[in-house]
């Protein structure tokens, strides 16, 4: 019984120093970010659990005491307190962003907005809860389209593989997020870099599709009225076509269960007839006017 209790409390201690590693790992990584997150309180709990256990363990297995006994029982304790006040503040705090902020008290790039108001109809033709394919018509021209569609009700969320500085520039996009398709390393503080992103757009490695999920669904979660459109070249290059189709499923059920539109823009070069085939059994074929 004695040797297996000094099992548990061997395994404990190592643990221990291990979730303390962890914690800060964490930590360092949320304060880079310049947002706190509800496991940032649930971390703190973890260290003072861990703290609370290795004293324990030096006190039973060495006989090591901090002051007096009653002091040490009394460090043990109020650290199992503390702990277990940052882990229910922690959880409430999470449990109050699901079930009422969705997400608003994390900071976000990707957040929905109203670009502004103009005059004039679409050359395309757009319903609400449809996703649709576009392979014939010049991506420029749909991002025009995106464009005006922003200025007339519709909270849009652009993906794009050219750099969001050029597109806000030509298709006057003030305020709409832009996620910018590329490869290129975030953790490279190159000045391009920095003239390019403003506080509604960054980096997405096309690579990372389940960034592209999370950015999505956090998106919707916050819009009314949503209009989506990716440049989705670069996910058949560097994905093989069934990841990529998957994906685009997934989006069409989302947009779907928003009533929202999204848009997915494909070369057609890059695909075969069966593989449009395949899209088409979900996708929209968009037709536009004139």
């Amino acid at each position: 019984m004695v040797f297996s209790v000094s099992i548990v409390s061997l395994l404990s201690f190592f643990m221990s120093i291990f979730a303390i590693y962890l914690v800060f790992a964490i930590i360092q990584k949320v304060y880079n970010e310049n947002h706190r997150k509800p496991w940032l309180y649930i971390g703190t709990a973890a260290i003072s659990l861990s703290l609370s256990e290795l004293i324990r363990f030096f006190y039973y297995s060495q006989n090591y005491i901090i002051g007096t006994i009653l002091i040490t029982e009394g460090i043990i304790y109020s650290l199992v307190f503390f702990s277990l006040g940052f882990l229910s503040y922690g959880l409430l705090l999470e449990y109050l962003i699901l079930r009422f902020y969705k997400g608003k008290f994390v900071k976000m790039k990707f957040v929905p907005v109203e670009e502004g108001s103009a005059t004039g109809d679409l050359d395309i033709n757009l319903q609400n809860g449809v996703s649709y394919l576009s392979f014939k018509k010049d991506r420029y021209f749909m991002y025009e389209q995106f464009s005006i569609a922003t200025k007339q009700g519709f909270q849009g969320f652009l993906i794009t593989e050219d750099n969001p500085k050029d597109i806000r520039n030509k298709f006057k996009l003030v305020k709409t997020p832009i996620a910018w398709l590329t490869q290129i390393d975030k953790s490279i503080k190159s000045d391009y870099l920095k003239d390019s992103l403003d506080e509604n757009s960054d980096v997405v490695d096309p690579l990372q599709i389940n960034n592209m999920i999370s950015y999505i669904d956090n998106f919707l979660d916050q819009s009314s009225n949503p209009i989506i459109m990716i440049d989705c070249n670069q996910l058949f290059r560097l994905n093989s076509f069934y990841i990529a189709l998957e994906f685009l499923k997934y989006i069409s059920v989302k947009i779907s269960k928003f009533n929202g539109v999204v848009v997915m823009l494909v070369s057609p070069d890059l695909l075969k007839k069966s593989e449009i085939i395949e899209l088409d059994q979900f996708l929209s074929i968009l037709e536009w006017f004139g």
